[in-house]
């Protein structure tokens, strides 16, 4: 199986968020609108008995590093969780995110420039596309 990767996710977001400033495992400090995917949890395959699975799981942790402005800040952050609440058959390049589900969005301070900073944490479960 081919496993979603953290840069899969992050084209996807900066495609449906219309912006280049969406990475992968870091974000560039230097700018005050950024968004970064991380890894949340250790990534474990799903294993069946018997059978081989056609579906998998990540889980992902997004951060929002977003002006100076707590407000702005935080519209960003339920702009992201709402995006990902209505993923249903969303295809990347390589794979189908067939379900997303938002755990959590929260504030996490401000960074030492005084950048406003939330993280989403986000289940998905998808596919491998047939090409």
């Amino acid at each position: 199986m081919n496993y979603l990767s953290l840069l899969e996710i992050a084209d996807l977001l900066a495609v449906l968020l219309e912006t280049g400033s969406v990475t992968a495992e870091c974000i560039d400090t230097s700018k005050s609108e950024t968004i970064g995917v991380y890894q949340r949890e250790g990534f474990v395959p799903r294993e069946c008995i018997g059978t081989v699975s056609s579906w998998q799981t990540t889980k992902i942790r997004i951060l929002i590093h977003w002006t100076d402005s707590p407000s702005q800040a935080e519209k960003k952050a339920y702009e992201i969780a709402e995006l990902f609440d209505g993923f249903e058959d969303m295809e990347t390049e390589k794979h189908i995110i067939k379900f997303a589900e938002v755990k959590a969005v929260r504030s996490i301070g401000k960074d030492e420039k005084g950048i406003c900073e939330y993280i989403a944490d986000v289940d998905l479960i998808y596919i491998e596309r047939e090409i």
